[in-house]
């Protein structure tokens, strides 16, 4: 199971994004999003590197050519491989640092009590209100082509909150190879505190049981959010430290 997690977890961004694979791993890049981390990285492979100047100085010309900063994410599988080439990363102009991701899977009983004044809805098509109710209202516009992109996949599954019938919350999540992975939830930040997210949350989690999706996994975004997963029936799985780079040279 975990392995099929992983492989997911390092190429998820196929789903919204452009990329080139290579030898050593693979390029993502969106020239029209730059703003976004994970439409906007390389991901590189520590058994895959024969010459790791090579990879570096590739990584850098493809991203700048493009006027994009260059990133790397280190692969969720190699523990530790980013604090051991640092001093190398340092060397090209990388600033390196590791961010906690706890991996939650879907494997208990669901006790969320969902707000019956809000009404979820599975959709396939996008909308603009979505994107100004939601995601610019919150603050995170760059979100918006990342899942108008992600609609264009058959494997994508697409909740949106309604109160009123306005817009104010949505989860997307796509499935692929018998894995589910929730790729985000958002509240609109007028409508927070109202039990919306654990409503999706909810919906979410009765559709891929009624659907008989069997790995599902997540890792929450800070404590409130684990909350909401614990009560989905997610449980703790594995805690892995991600290593990151990011270009700082001009």
């Amino acid at each position: 199971m975990f392995e099929k997690i992983y492989t997911e977890e390092d190429l998820f961004p196929r789903e919204i994004t452009h990329y080139e694979k290579r030898d050593y791993g693979v390029l993502f890049y969106n020239e029209e999003n730059k703003d976004s981390y994970d439409s906007n990285h390389a991901v590189i492979y520590r058994k895959k590197i024969a010459d790791l100047d090579f990879v570096l100085k590739d990584i850098i010309d493809f991203y700048t050519h493009k006027n994009i900063t260059p990133i790397i994410y280190q692969s969720i599988s190699d523990d530790g491989f980013f604090e051991e080439i640092k001093t190398k990363l340092n060397s090209f102009g990388f600033e390196t640092w590791e961010e906690e991701q706890k991996f939650m899977v879907l494997s208990d009983k669901n006790i969320i009590n969902p707000n019956s004044q809000i009404t979820i809805k599975k959709l396939e098509q996008w909308k603009d209100e979505y994107g100004t109710e939601i995601f610019e209202k919150s603050g995170e516009p760059w979100g918006i082509d990342v899942v108008k992109k992600s609609l264009q996949n058959k494997n994508t599954l697409f909740f949106v909150a309604f109160y009123k019938e306005n817009p104010v919350g949505m989860t997307y999540a796509h499935v692929t190879d018998e894995v589910c992975r929730v790729d985000y939830l958002l509240v609109s930040s007028s409508y927070r505190k109202m039990g919306i997210g654990r409503t999706l949350i909810n919906a979410f989690v009765e559709y891929c049981k009624e659907n008989k999706i069997s790995t599902c996994y997540l890792w929450p975004d800070g404590e409130s959010a684990e909350k909401i997963y614990i009560e989905a029936g997610f449980r703790h799985a594995e805690t892995k430290l991600a290593g990151r780079a990011k270009w700082n040279k001009t």
